[in-house]
């Protein structure tokens, strides 16, 4: 892992050579992602809208994307979740807003992705200051 342009991943809370070597995994290449925003996305865990016969329901998550990457996205967040003072704080404002547990893991995961694709594209270790602020 260190050998690896993901190998900066182990800076971040939470997140060793297991967490860095699935993520690695599920994105591959990073160069062919434009932004985390094409990551996420291709991890499926985009919310779908689905308009049918005059009925609308928001926020479901569809069932199509990268199974391994949706994984290490999810597992990222936990990771981050359990070891970031600011992302504690996200998650409790997130509960306190009455957002149930599996939203709250999206939120997490969709952060630490964004905050994992800024670490291996621009090679710098995790910076705490650098990610304090909420969403």
């Amino acid at each position: 892992m260190p050998a690896t342009r993901y190998g900066v991943l182990t800076s971040g809370p939470g997140w060793g050579p297991t967490r860095a070597a699935s993520y690695a995994a599920g994105v591959g290449d990073p160069t062919r992602w434009p932004s985390h925003r094409q990551v996420y996305r291709a991890a499926g865990l985009n919310p779908a809208q689905y308009e049918s016969a005059g009925r609308r329901r928001d926020s479901g998550i569809s069932r199509e994307g990268s199974v391994p990457l949706r994984r290490a996205i999810l597992d990222l967040g936990v990771g981050l979740w359990h070891q970031d003072p600011a992302a504690r704080a996200y998650a409790a404002g997130l509960r306190e807003r009455g957002k149930p547990g599996k939203v709250i893991a999206c939120a997490l995961g969709r952060r630490a992705n964004k905050i994992a694709f800024a670490m291996v594209r621009d090679q710098t270790l995790y910076d705490p200051t650098r990610w304090t602020s909420e969403e």
